[in-house]
């Protein structure tokens, strides 16, 4: 890219299954940025997570037309989280915006963002308000996996708050030396801390394709965002078997003292034993998995592989 005077933008777009946005995303990110040309200049990189249909073939094209457009291609499906951090990984703005590539993130917003970092914010957050055409059961979906991350959580994440943000490049630094596999940005973001503020946004309608998360997804990101920031679970186990101890002993004296009131058992002892036994290997092994969830996180971090493997660029590294 040819060296100017002026401020680098990077933005960031991971993209699975988008063949047919991928063009509309283009053509409305320069839309945008030309409006702000006099003082930024901007790259756009585009993850390419494993698509199984033209999206590799539809970055390339863009790629071609304009240098600005630099596609990055996964050998094999790795995940949001981890095409977000590859993109991240090639930013070489003195700011990055990362956003979807479906266009329900509005590049419209993207001004708004960087006044508020030319302001003196390090970090914009945005803030989903609505949703055109969200259908009742994933809005549903969205507000349990909030409640349940914050619940549960270190870090707190407002309801709306996806992954659509700029941060400035000392923020992308400190972010990027980060590299745990189980990865949760929307929760790594706040975590590293600095000068933020929040742009409140309508998300638009998704025009071509379905959207990745799916209820097992959201289950599964919303598992990682509880064990990467997170050790209450385990907390929870102890407060439970405390608590076991001390109601069984108590249980256990006023069963007896009823018993011998009455003369003879209340319930029969073997099917009471049976469903004591029951209960508390159910809980047994409900608090072993628990406690295998972190066990796993700790094995993928001991091995230490690659987060994500580049198949094909458009673009060298400068």
């Amino acid at each position: 890219m040819e060296k100017t005077n002026k401020k680098l933008i990077s933005i960031v777009s991971p993209a699975y299954n988008e063949s047919e946005n991928i063009p509309l995303i283009v053509e409305a990110v320069k839309k945008v940025m030309s409006g702000l040309k006099e003082k930024y200049d901007f790259e756009y990189i585009i993850v390419n997570d494993g698509s199984t249909d033209d999206t590799w073939e539809a970055i390339v094209k863009e790629a071609k037309k304009d240098p600005r457009i630099k596609g990055i291609c996964f050998s094999r499906n790795f995940g949001h989280q981890m095409a977000l951090t590859a993109g991240l990984d090639n930013a070489k703005g003195d700011a990055v915006i990362y956003c979807d590539s479906d266009l329900q993130h509005p590049p419209d917003i993207f001004p708004k963002l960087i006044k508020e970092w030319e302001s003196g914010f390090d970090v914009v957050h945005t803030k989903r308000t609505k949703t055109d055409g969200e259908p009742f059961l994933k809005k549903l979906m969205s507000g349990l996996f909030y409640k349940v991350v914050n619940r549960f959580s270190n870090v707190r994440i407002d309801e709306g708050m996806a992954d659509f943000k700029l941060l400035d490049k000392k923020v992308l630094s400190k972010l990027s030396s980060m590299r745990e596999h189980d990865r949760f940005l929307r929760g790594m973001v706040p975590w590293v801390g600095f000068k933020s503020t929040v742009v409140e946004y309508e998300a638009n309608k998704r025009i071509h394709g379905k959207s990745w998360y799916s209820f097992r997804r959201n289950l599964s990101f919303a598992k990682s965002g509880i064990l990467a920031f997170s050790v209450k679970p385990l907390k929870y186990i102890g407060y439970l078997g405390i608590f076991l101890v001390g109601f069984s002993v108590l249980a256990l004296i006023y069963w007896g003292i009823r018993s011998l009131s009455y003369g003879s058992w209340l319930l029969s002892p073997i099917f009471t034993l049976t469903l004591l036994n029951t209960f508390l290997m159910g809980l047994s092994l409900g608090s072993l998995g628990i406690i295998a969830l972190y066990v796993s996180n700790i094995y993928y971090e001991v091995l230490d592989r690659p987060l994500y493997i580049v198949s094909e660029k458009t673009f060298e590294n400068e």
